[in-house]
């Protein structure tokens, strides 16, 4: 099987690659199955719904260390899923990014 478990999409701040580009990508390789695994960096990127209640100033600050979009991110994978499901094998994931100092907070 050819498999590719770190896949990143637009949802990450490191990539522009839309996600059924990257599913098309993968067929036309012949790789069998993917994971996304787009970015989640706690306290260097902040979530979207905090990002929303920003005012408009404070958005222009944060608007490249956003985490995933968590809602749209696992809405699009299955949408996907459904329409490829006799093409790929599609998971989903996240690469969850974690500094030293924060393993305590991340642990409760």
């Amino acid at each position: 099987m050819f498999i590719d478990y770190h896949v990143h999409t637009s949802f990450s701040d490191d990539s522009e690659y839309p996600m059924e580009e990257v599913i098309k990508k993968a067929i036309s390789l012949g790789i069998n199955e993917i994971c996304f695994t787009d970015h989640v960096d706690y306290d260097i990127k902040i979530d979207h719904d905090i990002f929303r209640q920003m005012n408009d100033e404070e958005k222009v600050r944060y608007e490249k260390v956003l985490n995933v979009n968590y809602p749209d991110y696992f809405k699009e994978i299955e949408i996907l899923k459904n329409k490829y499901k006799d093409r790929i094998i599609i998971k989903k994931g996240l690469e969850f990014g974690i500094q030293t100092h924060t393993v305590e907070k991340f642990r409760n």
